[in-house]
């Protein structure tokens, strides 16, 4: 099945190539519309759990969290004050975190993961002009599950300091530049089948002389995404009276629709980018 699906897409000349970005929105839209229901499905593996730990923080240390922010705004990047006021948050919130959130987390994180490899593999299956089966990508996600958790864990470690300096505007570069070199090592896991430290090489090699346009595409899709998901809340939110709670529910609504579009969008882009590298 993988080798059918990877020789079909060699042959399919619909397929963006990097640059060519109305293209990718245009066949990502298309994908979306022709395969809604298995996407969607797909889609809310990942919003529940998502809803669960925003409804929960909302009733419990929203208020602490809401302080918390405000004193490391205030603090200016004061290294020691804000790693102070981080500190004395997680001391004084460390039972709640520990038993309640952590465990939301790791099922969030978890979700998130079966979620995106699903859809990326579903994405692949349209390039292949096959219809998206629900089924047939939950099946290839937790066939290699275990190289997801795997190669996102590694990830984190490597992102970890970049993560820490984003407090500061000199991480903020930094970041940058290595997400977007490891973008696409869910791709390379889901859709080449490569192992953990295989995909990241395989994607440090892709973006190679690739960054701008690559970090371009991703910047338009995120920007693309995320606005209409706003005018849609805002549309929804002044026609009805939403409050607090309603407000996080129609996030999660609205955000469930929106999910698949980046990955569909990054996995076509990366079919596309691998593609360009071959010829």
């Amino acid at each position: 099945c993988t080798v059918k699906i990877y020789n079909k897409m060699n042959q399919n000349n619909l397929i963006p190539f990097p640059g060519e970005f109305t293209k990718l929105v245009k066949l990502t839209f298309d994908a979306y519309k022709k395969n809604f229901g298995a996407f969607l499905s797909l889609s809310i593996i990942q919003a529940v759990p998502n809803l669960i730990i925003s409804l929960l923080i909302f009733f419990t240390i929203r208020n602490e969290i809401t302080v918390l922010f405000i004193n490391i705004e205030n603090a200016e990047e004061d290294a020691t004050l804000i790693w102070t006021l981080i500190s004395n948050f997680l001391s004084k919130n460390s039972s709640f975190i520990i038993i309640a959130l952590l465990p939301l987390f790791l099922v969030s994180g978890i979700s998130s993961l079966i979620c995106s490899g699903g859809i990326l593999l579903g994405a692949a299956q349209f390039c292949s002009n096959e219809k998206v089966s629900a089924t047939i990508c939950l099946n290839y996600v937790f066939s290699r599950i275990h190289k997801l958790i795997a190669a996102n864990l590694l990830m984190i470690l490597l992102l970890i300091i970049p993560i820490i300096l984003i407090l500061f505007i000199f991480g903020i570069p930094i970041f940058l530049f290595l997400a977007i070199r490891l973008w696409f090592v869910n791709s390379s896991i889901m859709l080449e089948n490569k192992n953990v430290l295989d995909s990241i090489n395989y994607s440090w090699e892709l973006t190679q002389q690739r960054w701008w346009i690559t970090f371009g595409t991703v910047f338009g899709i995120f920007c693309l995404s995320y606005f209409s998901q706003q005018i849609i809340f805002s549309i929804i939110n002044s026609i009805f009276s939403v409050t607090s709670v309603n407000s996080i529910l129609l996030i999660s609504l609205t955000s469930l629709f929106f999910i698949p579009l980046t990955t569909i969008s990054t996995a076509i882009y990366f079919i596309g980018l691998r593609e360009s590298k071959q010829n």
